[in-house]
């Protein structure tokens, strides 16, 4: 009994157990989400707040985690304030898990007694985003699943079952059938002899608009097509006004001049449309303009009203009072849009569901009325 416990023992401790742990472990660290950085300051900011050092801080967090991407992370900051680098620094080592925003807002604040702060207000912004960005995604996902849903049973009405009602039809001499049953036999037909060089056209048309959209061309395309959708369009136009205007209220609050704060905006929003705008505000700051030189012709991103209270901030010297009134404005009118959007886009998917239902039933009971018609005869 001893000798078998022993060979269980042995086993669990084998090379395919370390395989599998080892397997775990490296897919915990490409793990490291939105939620676990928000957790990462929020923690470290907190230790810090209670007097605690920031190497034992993160020693701490290095111990008491069980996400083998935060272990990984807080190891590796460990290791560079060994060698007496800085917070910043190792974080700037680490892009994988932190971005350009995260390592200049850090490395402004880390110098003051302020670190603390400036990691709860990251949190906070990456909170808040990550709200907003779970919400403005949930508005889309019902109407995309209707959408899904109504092709996957249009195409299994056509491929499936209308043939077999139509062969019925074929059994009867001289029936004529309704325009209605006629277009969607042509249809049915047409899907039925046709589906292999819809499907790969189809595939071909995936492949070909995917290499198109991952061009930097291809992606501002796409950007203002999504602009142009109404309800949809607005509520990503104010989404990414209120990501633009909290980005840059945290960095001119961290001290930083208009000249930082827009090169980190610019590295921040990953769209090609605001990279072209921010390039646009680069050059008229380095030519000692204002920032209301280039917003005001940036009305299909930056709406008219915002420009002229950009424009009231910059000439009173007080741009972050000015960024708080839009953000006032723009955060109630974002969530007002996004639940509206919800109500909305769901009733029009239910009324064009709804009429390709009933444009089907009209078909098939045009058919049988003429079955009947013809069987009285």
């Amino acid at each position: 009994m001893v000798e078998k416990q022993q060979d269980i023992h042995e086993y669990s401790a084998g090379p395919i157990d370390s395989i599998i742990v080892s397997t775990l472990q490296s897919m915990d660290r490409g793990s490291f989400w939105t939620k676990d950085k928000i957790l990462f300051f929020k923690e470290l900011a907190y230790l810090l707040k209670w007097g605690i050092s920031l190497f034992a801080a993160i020693k701490l967090i290095w111990d008491s985690s069980e996400n083998y991407a935060l272990q990984e992370i807080s190891r590796n900051i460990s290791a560079f304030l060994n060698r007496w680098k800085s917070f910043s620094y190792a974080l700037n080592r680490l892009p994988d898990y932190f971005d350009a925003g995260d390592y200049s807002l850090i490395k402004t604040w880390e110098m003051s007694w302020e670190l603390p702060l400036i990691l709860q207000s990251l949190a906070t912004e990456y909170v808040y985003i990550k709200d907003m960005k779970n919400k403005y995604i949930g508005a889309l996902i019902y109407p995309a699943i209707l959408i899904v849903v109504a092709i996957v049973a249009v195409l299994a009405l056509f491929l499936l079952v209308l043939p077999n009602i139509f062969s019925i039809a074929e059994s009867f001499q001289n029936l004529q059938l309704p325009w209605i049953t006629r277009t969607l036999q042509s249809i049915s037909v047409f899907l039925q002899t046709q589906w292999k060089v819809i499907f790969w056209i189809i595939a071909w048309l995936t492949l070909l608009g995917g290499i198109f959209f991952s061009t930097e061309f291809g992606k501002k395309n796409r950007f203002k097509v999504l602009l142009s959708i109404p309800m949809i369009g607005t509520m990503t136009k104010y989404f990414y006004i209120v990501k633009f205007c909290r980005y840059m209220k945290l960095m001119m609050n961290a001290g930083m001049n208009y000249i930082q704060t827009f090169q980190l905006l610019r590295d921040i929003l990953h769209i090609p449309a605001y990279h072209e705008m921010i390039e646009r505000v680069l050059v008229w700051l380095n030519k000692w303009e204002n920032i209301y030189k280039v917003l005001q012709y940036e009305t299909e991103l930056i709406p008219p009203d915002v420009s002229i209270m950009i424009k009231v901030g910059e000439e009173s010297a007080n741009l972050s009072n000015s960024l708080d009134n839009i953000l006032e404005m723009y955060q109630e009118d974002l969530n007002t849009i996004i639940m509206r959007s919800s109500k909305i886009i769901e009733p029009v998917m239910l009324i064009f569901v709804g009429w390709i239902v009933v444009v089907i039933a009209l078909g098939i009971f045009g058919l049988i009325l003429q079955i009947m018609e013809w069987s009285g005869m």
